[in-house]
């Protein structure tokens, strides 16, 4: 994941120094008085915690709306509006298992440079979106693995390996709350599909009595009306 994130990085800045000999065809404004563009959004994401041993990555979605302003020369702002599922699953031998599914809503206030020919609308992007989460339902099983009694007996205990379900966003379970960024790379198509690919990354933990952090891999479609 690190060498994923380093090549992002990588194109960011390559890309970024290369900005000033970007052909166009004709003069670019310095400001831009094009109107609002409005469109749908839907992605699939590889999503997990940022926790080496025990993890197993989960398939998830996310599905929206997008707006997307032109600033100044190839430089875009677009907010988006997100309905997302996800989850990871926890298990550790002789210990618990616990399968995390969430849904929540998601914004991410992006800024995207685009090269290629503005005309055609047609051409790379690469974009840096912070983001922020919060919690609305979902329903998560946890799995006592521990054959060992507390209570010293030699029977195992009354819930031993029986799963039982909860609220994903119950009191003392996941945090409903979480911030990070995105870092994305795609291409548009035209002036209406756009296709792109993103690493997301969380800051704030996911429970109160754990270091977990967000981390997902993202690839989906754009639609501008």
């Amino acid at each position: 994941m690190k060498k994923i994130f380093s090549v992002i990085v990588l194109v960011f800045v390559v890309s970024a120094q290369g900005f000033p000999q970007i052909e166009y065809g004709y003069d670019r404004p310095k400001s831009s008085t094009d109107p609002w563009k409005f469109g749908i959004n839907a992605d699939i994401s590889l999503d997990w915690i940022n926790q080496r041993n025990g993890i197993e990555k989960q398939i998830g979605w996310k599905a929206g709306i997008s707006g997307e302003k032109h600033l100044v020369y190839n430089l875009y702002f677009r907010p988006v509006l997100n309905f997302v599922s996800k989850g990871f699953v926890y298990d550790e031998e002789l210990v618990a298992r616990n399968d995390v599914n969430a849904y929540l809503l998601d914004l991410e206030l992006t800024i995207e440079l685009k090269f290629g020919d503005e005309r055609k609308g047609r051409g790379f992007l690469l974009y840096f979106a912070p983001f922020f989460t919060y919690g609305i339902g979902g329903t998560s099983t946890f799995t006592n693995q521990n054959p060992i009694n507390p209570d010293g007996s030699k029977n195992p205990p009354a819930n031993y390996m029986q799963p039982y379900e909860y609220g994903t966003f119950d009191d003392y379970q996941l945090k409903k709350e979480d911030v990070g960024f995105i870092l994305g790379a795609g291409y548009d198509i035209n002036h209406h599909i756009e296709i792109n690919v993103n690493y997301l990354m969380g800051f704030l933990f996911t429970g109160t009595y754990n270091n977990f952090r967000w981390r997902g891999i993202r690839t989906g479609l754009t639609y501008f009306f």
